[in-house]
């Protein structure tokens, strides 16, 4: 008896632990851009997707907007980077206090040369 119960308990707390984090979903082009209040409801669930099966060096900047749809605009983004944002947390601020966004350099011939995430927290 005392076997099963030490058993339940030990199986409840590593489904809990396994259960914990963020959920990843595969990269769906009709959900990217879904928004709620001014929130992205699925980028940071699939930007992870996203980076490893879709996105590709030297792929065409046509190639990527007809993916992503049209970058946003940042006044702080080097020549040549365009962003997507994927996650903006305001807590009980009017400022932020952490941002994610999803930053891709192009070449001179507007090809994917890099891309990476960008994790901002104050």
């Amino acid at each position: 008896m005392k076997n099963n119960i030490k058993t339940f308990y030990i199986s409840f707390l590593l489904l809990t632990v396994l259960s914990c984090g963020q959920k990843e979903i595969e990269f769906d082009k009709s959900k990217w851009n879904q928004k709620s209040d001014g929130f992205y409801l699925y980028r940071e669930e699939m930007v992870e997707d996203l980076m490893s099966n879709h996105l590709r060096k030297g792929m065409s900047f046509n190639e990527l907007q007809n993916i992503l749809g049209e970058p946003e605009n940042y006044s702080d983004l080097e020549e040549n980077t365009i962003a997507y944002g994927i996650m903006e947390d305001y807590g009980w601020n009017i400022d932020p206090v952490e941002t994610k966004t999803l930053r891709i350099e192009l070449t001179k011939d507007s090809l994917v040369s890099n891309y990476k995430i960008i994790h901002w927290k104050n």
